[in-house]
């Protein structure tokens, strides 16, 4: 077991003096009778008989540690230790896919891709091309020179076949992920000039995300929104990386939690049944 402020614990302390003070002032200390029971009850029988009604009404200093006990290691915040975190093979990975069958400025593409790259230099990463087919270029790797070599040399006129689907370069990237076992996996989609018509299509399991020049981001609202995806434009590349870090961190939160067991709900459920014991209903003798 450990727990996340084990410092907390240090208020146990106060309560354990607490509760030697508190026993050793009833032992030691005459206890008077409630009200004017005083009057009538004889005066040797005085401090028994307190003694008993305060102990029909009032619960025993144990209780009252436990009580505070429970409290105190919650929050501490323990946790148990019942397995391995998840050991992913393959956590991320990100597909750069240039639409180089889109009629835009492709050099201005290759620079949005070295901006994401720069960024995110340990994320492995592939290269696709897309026309109305899709070619691998770079298979996953954090090789930088690898994927520099390649991408220098990417011309629209080096394609085997033109034209432009951008829906067949995400299903492309997609079933990449499958056959890797990527864990949390984006593809960004780099294009541009005029968006070609594209049916809605669930996001799934992947994140998607579309990068255009700044002036045509209005043009690609709706075809994003249509594959649900991200739309940036190339001054906004942060954001597409954020996504992805946050889906990887809670990927790896999740791994954590699946292998620790919180037992802070556990003793808050235990306080407030001890709790419970001061509505007891009080029985008259």
């Amino acid at each position: 077991m450990s727990f996340a402020y084990p410092l907390v614990l240090l208020l146990l302390l106060p309560a354990l003096g607490l509760v030697a003070w508190l026993t050793l002032w009833r032992g030691g200390v005459a206890i008077a009778l409630p009200g004017h029971w005083h009057r009538v009850i004889d005066e040797t029988m005085h401090t028994f008989m307190a003694n008993q009604v305060i102990s029909q009404i009032r619960l025993p200093i144990w209780l009252w540690l436990a009580i505070w006990t429970f409290l105190v290691v919650g929050l501490a915040r323990p946790i148990l230790d019942i397995g391995e975190p998840t050991g992913y093979g393959n956590l991320a990975g990100r597909v750069i896919a240039l639409d180089v069958g889109a009629n835009f400025d492709v050099e201005r593409q290759k620079l949005i891709a070295y901006r994401i790259l720069d960024a995110a230099p340990d994320v492995p990463t592939a290269l696709i091309v897309a026309t109305s087919e899709a070619f691998d270029v770079v298979p996953f790797t954090t090789d930088r020179a690898h994927i520099d070599r390649y991408l220098h040399i990417i011309k629209p006129d080096l394609m085997p076949i033109s034209g432009q689907a951008p829906g067949i370069a995400i299903t492309h990237a997609e079933a990449m992920f499958e056959r890797a076992d990527m864990i949390v996996g984006q593809l960004v989609l780099i294009t541009g000039g005029n968006p070609p018509s594209a049916e809605a299509t669930e996001a799934g399991d992947w994140l998607r995300a579309v990068v255009v020049d700044r002036d045509q981001v209005d043009n690609w609202d709706r075809f994003a929104d249509q594959i649900g995806a991200r739309l940036a434009d190339d001054t906004d590349i942060e954001a597409v990386l954020d996504d992805m870090d946050s889906k990887v961190a809670a990927a790896l939160r999740d791994s954590d939690e699946a292998a620790e067991f919180a037992v802070l709900p556990w003793l808050i459920g235990a306080s407030a049944l001890l709790w419970l014991l001061f509505f007891r209903r009080i029985r008259s003798s």
